[in-house]
């Protein structure tokens, strides 16, 4: 049987119901795969686990294909050998495995970037803007917490204040403690406030903000709520505060997310290596 009526046959045989997006990009790589067998003299029924691994292998190193681009080949080789009752050419290969999302460090702030932020938005008559930059930075709050935030989540008296999350990532609340310099600029912001809205955050129609709005309002600094966020669980790493202290105060459920901040960034690598010729 030819390559091609064996690869019809696995198409109609095992993908029946699939959509025709998957059924074209399965067809398109089998049909790849059997042109590599017939130029090392194997064909769709007479492959071995060998033929697979030095496949994978090519595309890792000569078609410099993407972990995930191999990945999604040898899904279809595997849905393929189960289909034949050759799984054993598709057991314990060797795969780059794609790159986890925590395997890059984060970007936050640097210092004169931060603090670049804090004074331009403090400059503004109107205090709103510092008001959400200090409490991104000085609560650690995601975007989404921020703008749900109301009036009566934040309790501030002389000496300390406390915001009281309640729309946390997951449906969990949490109490975070606000820093003085943030306690002001929220206390400066409430004093220009004339209105009894809500919420604690007001965009310019006297509606509760929205995320967008304060993406939109970031970007005008060239700067994204995330790297807000990153900064202050940077800081609080680089102080040497314990994991589960820093979970209790970001609302992270995983400690591998606190360690992704302990890794070095792009600039501070570079500035490792630079100069060490010299």
């Amino acid at each position: 049987m030819s390559n091609n009526a064996v690869m019809e046959r696995f198409i109609a045989e095992s993908l029946a119901g699939k959509s025709p997006n998957t059924v074209k990009a399965y067809r398109q790589s089998i049909a790849k795969f059997a042109d590599y067998l017939a130029d090392s003299g194997a064909d769709l029924t007479t492959f071995a686990r060998s033929d697979v691994q030095f496949y994978i292998q090519r595309l890792e190193t000569v078609e410099k294909r993407k972990p995930s681009g191999v990945n999604r080949e040898l899904a279809a080789i595997k849905a393929f050998c189960r289909w034949a009752n050759k799984e054993d050419a598709v057991k314990d290969l060797r795969v780059v495995k794609p790159a986890k999302p925590t395997a890059k460090a984060p970007e936050w702030l640097d210092r004169t970037t931060r603090n670049r932020l804090i004074r331009e938005t403090d400059r503004k008559r109107n205090k709103r803007d510092h008001a959400m930059v200090m409490t991104l930075l000085g609560c650690g709050l995601r975007v989404s917490e921020l703008v749900t935030l109301d009036r009566d989540d934040v309790t501030i008296s002389e000496r300390k204040g406390t915001l009281h999350v309640r729309n946390g990532k997951g449906g969990k609340e949490r109490y975070v403690p606000i820093p003085a310099d943030t306690r002001r600029a929220i206390s400066e912001y409430l004093a220009q406030r004339t209105d009894n809205h809500d919420a604690l955050f007001l965009s310019q129609y006297g509606k509760r903000i929205s995320v967008r709005t304060v993406q939109a309002m970031l970007a005008n600094y060239g700067v994204h709520p995330h790297q807000l966020r990153h900064t202050y669980v940077k800081t609080l790493v680089d102080r040497g505060v314990p994991a589960a202290t820093i979970m209790a105060l970001t609302g992270h459920t995983s400690a591998d997310m606190v360690a992704w901040y302990s890794q070095p960034s792009e600039d501070e690598k570079a500035a490792i290596v630079e100069g060490m010729f010299a």
